[in-house]
């Protein structure tokens, strides 16, 4: 990376950051997975780690669903990020 790459990046970082604290957002938010409201953190661990295994035992234990549709519903939350 070019050093007027860094600089962009680092001023694009701060704009960021600025704009998080305006709107009392939180950072954490920006990586959260719509359709997994309700779901213990260890579950939205699993997904970051691609650990599709895990997540959908968590899934089935908080949700009482079945394999099959606990692994579709777990497929379709891990795609829309």
């Amino acid at each position: 990376m070019y050093a007027d790459d860094a600089t962009r990046l680092a001023r694009l970082e701060r704009q960021v950051a600025f704009l998080y604290r305006h709107f009392g957002l939180d950072p954490a938010l920006a990586d959260a997975f719509p359709g997994a409201a309700g779901m213990p953190p260890e579950f939205t661990e699993a997904l970051r780690a691609q650990n599709l295994i895990a997540a959908i035992k968590i899934y089935r234990q908080v949700t009482g669903a079945g394999l099959a549709e606990a692994r579709d519903e777990v497929e379709r939350i891990a795609r829309s990020v």
